[in-house]
């Protein structure tokens, strides 16, 4: 609903609920929505995303060192296929 621009109300919240919903429920879920509105707001209204915190030295190199094993395997898998795709014809 907060993506759409609507607040929600009592009647909204008791029609679209799955299940019996009562006047104070409803009541209590719209205090709990607007109380969480503002924190709503401030991730929607960033341009961009949130920077990702650094990683540690010796993280970023592992995930350096892994993504330089996954690419000697793609390579290996393209010699492979190609040689595959030249027996075939």
């Amino acid at each position: 609903m907060h993506n759409e621009g609507k607040t929600p109300t009592v009647g909204i919240l008791r029609a679209k609920a799955p299940f019996k919903v009562s006047v104070t429920e409803a009541i209590e879920a719209i205090k709990r929505f607007n109380a969480n509105k503002p924190a709503l707001d401030r991730h929607e209204g960033s341009a961009s995303a949130p920077p990702h915190p650094e990683l540690p030295p010796s993280r970023s190199d592992h995930l350096y060192e892994r993504i330089e094993n996954l690419e000697k395997e793609v390579d290996e898998l393209k010699r492979v296929l190609q040689q595959l795709v030249n027996e075939k014809r």
